[in-house]
């Protein structure tokens, strides 16, 4: 299974405005290239921080193909939240819940967590890809895109202008 890390954030890698949740920063450039990318996935992992701040469009959104898996330390929290095969709550581990998904059948998985949960992932070398949409802002001060290193080291694929100043950045994964 292919995992990408799919992040927008700031020139100054911050993937909030400060303590503001959600990424209301991003352009419409990025919003559509995102919903493109979400819609090219059949399996998408994010955080219940990712998931409140954005859970009435990612409910609205719901559609057979895409299982969107929401990690928390408390998943019988939201169990009745759920929808069977579209949106689920789990605390497994980054290795056990890829390996299910994989299992699962699914190929071409998106990471949409914030500083936490993807540093839990990129710890345990597990993204292949990062896309990521660098808007061109500086708020000083937010979250970063992981709060954990990478052992991985990673090499600049592609890069595109979306609109104006805002630039999309993909790297692979380099293997060693």
């Amino acid at each position: 299974m292919r995992l990408t890390l799919v992040a927008v954030q700031s020139l100054d890698g911050c993937l909030t405005r400060g303590s503001e949740p959600g990424t209301a920063f991003a352009s419409a450039a990025d919003q559509e290239w995102f919903r493109g990318e979400l819609e090219a996935s059949d399996a998408a992992i994010m955080g219940s921080a990712t998931y409140l701040a954005a859970r009435d469009r990612i409910r609205a959104g719901l559609r057979a193909g895409l299982r969107r898996v929401v990690l928390t330390r408390s998943p019988q929290r939201w169990q009745e939240q759920a929808v069977r095969d579209r949106l689920e709550f789990s605390d497994e581990p980054p290795e056990a819940l890829v390996t299910r998904l994989r299992d699962l059948g699914h190929r071409r998985c998106a990471l949409l967590g914030g500083g936490g949960i993807n540093g839990l992932f990129l710890a345990a070398d597990l993204v292949n890809t990062l896309k990521l949409t660098v808007e061109p802002l500086v708020f000083g001060g937010g979250v970063r895109l992981s709060t954990a290193s990478s052992p991985a080291a990673w090499k600049l694929t592609a890069h595109r202008r979306l609109a104006g100043s805002t630039l999309l950045l993909c790297y692979e994964r380099v293997q060693s």
